[in-house]
């Protein structure tokens, strides 16, 4: 309902999440009434959004936020609500003048492959139509992956981030599977993101809400703490867009720090736009880079194991940036789990990581 939304977006602006960067709150699927109106105009449920979408986006934006919405490239949305389907410009308007900052854009009951993507470039231009900055967020790779390899460079001449995978779940294995789905197509999707086109990794699994800027489950009941810190840490080193699908209202002191860690959301967000990727593998250990500006690097430990205790990792420094990150030297800084520094190291120096299992430690070199 609108009140939701109002009390999470006066939870954003009062809590500190507006001022970490978290300034997207975002309607998925159901918000619509099951029918358009004599125009042929979408319109909202009329009990849960009794004032509308434009009372609403005016809310989010007196509060220093911006409001997303959703729709869907089919004639249906998922849950069977009207979809965009031959409306895209009468819908990119509509949206536009209820003063909309975003819109995720599903693609089921698309029909043929060919339909999908037509309907995924025509929002493109109807969005950009409007004359208002609407950040576009696409499913397109997801819904052709089954069929045929998406071609990512045209994906990102039309939509701001895409989604690549199934729907992240509150539990470690469905975070497992992102990763592991991730590194394994590393080679085709990590060169095309940067700034205005980005991969996100997954979306979220509840109808109803998701929070700004891919999914965070972090603040939930399914994450071990370690488990947390692993995908806050792992989606700043992929680039992924900051999307929370959470209840702010009821997050732990805890979630709450790890989530507004502003070290982690600066390397998240570097202006670089570079997306990290897995350099090497080695029984249960991972090791990730990211490039960064001022030619740093950020690096993640990953320990996939699920049993027992701390476990040491030593790899050379050598590694890291094609051998170019510590050469001559360099300063190395823990981000994650806790904040602190390591001193100065040798570009023929082995680093040794303890990290527990299914945790991660994250680094700046």
């Amino acid at each position: 309902s609108e009140w939701l939304f109002m009390e999470m977006a006066d939870v954003m602006a009062a809590e500190g999440w507006r001022d970490a960067g978290y300034e997207f709150v975002c309607i998925d699927d159901c918000w619509m009434a099951p029918t358009r109106d004599e125009h042929g105009r979408l319109q909202a449920d009329p009990k849960r959004f009794p004032g509308g979408i434009r009372k609403l986006a005016d809310y989010v934006h007196s509060k220093g936020l911006k409001l997303g919405i959703y729709s869907d490239v089919g004639n249906k949305t998922c849950a069977g609500f009207p979809g965009s389907y031959n409306h895209y410009d009468l819908d990119a308007q509509t949206f536009a003048s209820w003063g909309v900052d975003l819109l995720k854009f599903d693609g089921c009951n698309s029909g043929t492959l060919e339909l999908l993507a037509e309907g995924y470039r025509r929002m493109s231009l109807a969005l950009n139509k409007t004359g208002r900055s609407i950040v576009y967020s696409c499913e397109w790779p997801f819904y052709l992956r089954p069929v045929q390899q998406p071609n990512y460079t045209e994906i990102k001449q039309y939509c701001n981030h895409w989604r690549n995978f199934f729907d992240v779940y509150d539990s470690w294995s469905s975070i497992k599977s992102i990763l592991d789905w991730t590194a394994l197509h590393q080679d085709s999707i990590v060169k095309i993101a940067g700034p205005g086109g980005w991969n996100d990794p997954d979306m979220a699994t509840l109808p109803g809400i998701f929070v700004f800027l891919s999914q965070l489950v972090i603040g939930n009941f399914g994450l071990s703490w370690d488990q947390a810190v692993t995908q806050m840490a792992m989606w700043a080193i992929m680039a992924a867009p900051l999307f929370m699908s959470n209840d702010l209202r009821h997050i732990s002191p805890e979630a709450r720090g790890l989530l507004q860690n502003k070290e982690v959301i600066t390397i998240n967000q570097d202006p670089l736009g570079k997306q990290g990727y897995q350099i090497t593998k080695d029984k249960n250990f991972e090791l990730w880079e990211r490039p960064l500006s001022g030619r740093a690097y950020a690096v993640a430990v990953l320990n996939q194991q699920e049993i027992g205790g701390p476990q040491n990792f030593t790899f050379s420094l050598t590694f890291l940036g094609n051998g170019l990150a510590c050469n001559p030297a360099c300063s190395i800084r823990q981000v994650l789990p806790a904040s602190r520094d390591w001193g100065v190291y040798s570009w023929v120096s082995s680093l040794s990581v303890e990290v527990n299992p299914t945790g991660t430690v994250l680094l700046k070199v």
